[in-house]
């Protein structure tokens, strides 16, 4: 995984639509955004949080799509 640090940081797996979505590590708080409308709100994960729906979304997690 990435580290993330205070700065927006698109996904690495974001395509060149305009449709990605962004995420930065602010005060112990992971904060995900999406690029496209980033004044239109946000969802915000403490740090273990983010570690187990990373770990939920990844080819092997809970939401593997195949």
């Amino acid at each position: 995984m990435v580290a993330l640090n205070e700065r927006w940081q698109k996904a690495t797996r974001s395509g060149s639509n305009g449709q990605c979505v962004e995420a930065r590590f602010l005060d112990g708080i992971v904060e995900v955004r999406n690029s496209k409308s980033p004044d239109s709100g946000l969802v915000r994960f403490t740090r273990p949080e983010w570690e187990t729906f990373i770990d939920a979304v990844t080819e092997d997690g809970e939401f593997r799509l195949s």
